[in-house]
């Protein structure tokens, strides 16, 4: 019995978040091995690897090719996110696979976690080593059950500490690697002095790996999934960019200055962050980009690579718009929002060219984009308010729209030389 990936995750508790699975080829995998090149190739070639669970995957395979008897391997590393704690590695030999998994924050807080072994090695630097009896009355953790359950006969967990490695939670001075073994007897002493040697060369790669990821995760965050990649690969210098063809959607919360008058900031700041992850999830859904939030309002983009790609890219806009407008609709029934209705949203469409790049101070730059075709979309959202509609359409996206819309007339907008015809469509499709 083994407890495989499909088995893990029918049994994680909540606040753990499967994230990606690796399989290496059984024919790429190291058939030669010794506890001298383990510590070569972490020593080298590991810190070219670019992803943690291929890192762990590397390493515990050339454990196997070296004669050490583990069967099952994890990792468990502090993040710097807003959202998790940290990530976990499990590695098992049987099935040839390992799983990655993310760790919400509430997560290291809990009382499945402080009843683990991890809060004594990540926290204090303890060694954490059972022996495990099939048929014990009891055991100290909860996992050892599992383990004994699964044919473990020995499990350990031995700190990392990351030299400059800052995790997330002051707490958490130490990462945690944990291998358990199925042969009979458990673990040599010979074993334990290898896998305390590993443990202190794989300090290295981790640290290294993990800022990596680190940093692009928070690029992403705060710059969006696309832009963030693209500065982490160089694209820094202040003016440099591209211009491209876009459509481009703006979104706004009704009332908001009101709002903010009659509700205390913090509770202000709780209705912004749902509002916000509804308006992002809208657009994220349906392929699109979000560049900044400005109050409460959100500005996002739908690239056009191609021209015969634009109906696409419209309909794909116009997805997230009418998606962003229902998600401010249902803020309005949730009874958790009583306080701050009446909550109501405009949406604004158009598509044109925009310059997107590095922009700013040499020593303060944002990556976003301007041009006259921001500001028109802008003034379409002012006009939407105006004239109590909930969506509103310029021109340039009409032509690329793939529904038929409804003429508003023409309109002068401020900043914008001549007046622009404007158009609406349902929002519920």
């Amino acid at each position: 019995m083994s407890d495989s990936p499909s088995q893990v995750q029918q049994s994680r508790p909540a606040g753990i978040h499967g994230r990606r699975r690796y399989k290496r080829p059984a024919a790429a995998r190291p058939k030669n091995a010794s506890l001298a090149s383990i510590k070569e190739w972490l020593r080298g070639p590991a810190h070219a690897v670019g992803s943690p669970i291929k890192l762990v995957d590397g390493l515990c395979w050339r454990m196997a090719a070296a004669g050490l008897p583990v069967d099952r391997a994890g990792i468990t590393v502090a993040l710097l996110h807003p959202q998790f704690s940290g990530y976990g590695i499990r590695w098992w030999r049987d099935i040839g696979e390992s799983e990655e998994a993310l760790v919400e924050h509430e997560v290291t807080r809990s009382d499945v976690y402080r009843a683990s072994p991890f809060p004594s090695v990540v926290e204090r630097g303890e060694t954490v080593r059972v022996r495990i009896e099939p048929r014990a009355n009891a055991y100290p953790f909860p996992v050892i059950a599992d383990l004994a359950a699964q044919g473990y006969t020995d499990y350990i967990v031995l700190p990392v500490r990351l030299q400059g490695f800052t995790p997330s939670d002051d707490s958490r001075h130490f990462q945690a690697c944990n291998w358990a073994t199925k042969r009979e007897g458990g673990f040599t002493d010979a074993d334990i002095a290898a896998l305390a040697t590993i443990a202190h060369e794989f300090a290295g790669p981790l640290a290294l790996v993990t800022e990596r990821r680190i940093s692009r995760d928070l690029l992403s965050l705060y710059l969006g999934r696309s832009t963030g990649p693209r500065v982490l690969s160089g694209e820094i210098r202040r003016g440099s960019g591209e211009a491209i063809r876009a459509a481009i959607l703006t979104t706004d919360m009704r009332g908001f200055t009101a709002l903010n008058d009659r509700l205390p900031a913090a509770r202000v700041i709780e209705l912004l962050n749902d509002w916000f992850g509804r308006q992002v999830a809208a657009v994220h859904a349906h392929g699109g980009e979000v560049l900044k939030f400005v109050g409460d309002g959100m500005l996002a983009i739908f690239p056009i690579a191609d021209v015969e790609f634009a109906r696409m890219s419209a309909r794909n806009a116009l997805a997230a718009a009418r998606d962003a407008l229902a998600a401010a609709r249902a803020m309005e029934a949730d009874p958790a929002f009583a306080d701050a209705r009446p909550l109501a949203a405009v949406a604004a469409l158009h598509a044109g060219e925009v310059f997107h790049g590095n922009i700013g101070a040499p020593d303060r730059l944002d990556f976003t984009a301007i041009g006259t075709s921001v500001n028109v979309v802008s003034r379409l959202e002012s006009l939407a308010k105006s004239l109590g509609k909930e969506l509103i359409v310029s021109a340039a996206f009409a032509e690329i729209c793939p529904e038929p819309l409804v003429s508003l007339g023409r309109h002068a907008l401020r900043g914008v030389a001549e007046p622009v015809e404007a158009f609406t469509c349902p929002v519920v499709k």
